[in-house]
């Protein structure tokens, strides 16, 4: 599992795609590096109770990540899509790893998974009411799980009535108790509007940190996020 480590930081990123229930639900999303029309790019360093750089970048529901630092870490990728399904390779590994939703729901994995998935993708609005986030007025949006596969039962997201940008989000289990909550700041720009720069995950008492910098927008290649681009021997063909 300690090859694992990094994994929570990769999952916050994956961005699979949006089913646009709301303007204000999609603005947000946007904000966020998902359903921007293209690809986008960023350097992340990670800070708190594990410390980390990676780049990341996310296309087409899919995102692909390679470790930077720390350097027993260099090298090893993680590849996931909107579907759920998540890889993981580093050096000496002979091919890719599939990583189960148990690995992502215990331990340090389970942090990341808050941003697994999109917080909207996989999930139906069942309700909104006006609130607020740190001072500034918001819709606070409740969505509830479309399947048994959804990581949380139940997602309540803040987006800010002035510039649809989504502030806060608390995750709940099954039972309704709080499992772990994030908040999200803005201080990037990308296509003249607010970008996300910064991360915080408080999961019991542990806070992560991840600040996002270098946001580059594009068309990246699409072999970017295959599993042969993973890593380990490339298939000669079909599987007998």
């Amino acid at each position: 599992m300690n090859s694992l480590r990094f994994l929570p930081l990769f999952l916050l990123l994956v961005a699979p795609a949006l089913r646009a229930q709301d303007a204000a639900l999609l603005a947000a999303e946007q904000a966020r590096g998902i359903l921007t029309g293209t690809g986008v790019r960023w350097t992340v360093n990670v800070s708190g109770n594990k410390s980390a750089k990676f780049v990341a970048t996310s296309q087409g529901g899919k995102i692909f990540a390679e470790v930077i630092e720390p350097a027993d870490a260099t090298g090893r990728r993680y590849l996931a899509d909107s579907g759920g399904d998540m890889w993981f390779w580093k050096p000496g590994l002979s091919r890719p790893v599939s990583v189960s939703k148990r690995q992502r729901l215990s331990g340090d994995a389970a942090i990341g998974d808050i941003a697994s998935t999109s917080y909207v993708d996989g999930y139906k609005v069942t309700g909104s009411e006006v609130g607020e986030v740190n001072g500034e007025a918001a819709t606070v949006y409740t969505m509830e799980a479309n399947s048994l596969g959804d990581t949380y039962a139940k997602i309540k997201y803040w987006v800010t009535k002035n510039g649809n940008l989504g502030k806060k989000a608390e995750f709940y289990a099954k039972s309704g108790n709080l499992v772990r909550s994030s908040t999200m700041d803005y201080q990037n720009k990308a296509n003249g509007r607010p970008f996300l720069s910064k991360m915080v995950v408080a999961d019991g008492g542990n806070t992560i940190t991840l600040a996002f910098s270098g946001v580059e927008l594009g068309n990246f290649p699409a072999s970017l996020f295959t599993r042969e681009n993973l890593g380990g021997p490339k298939s000669s063909g079909p599987r007998r």
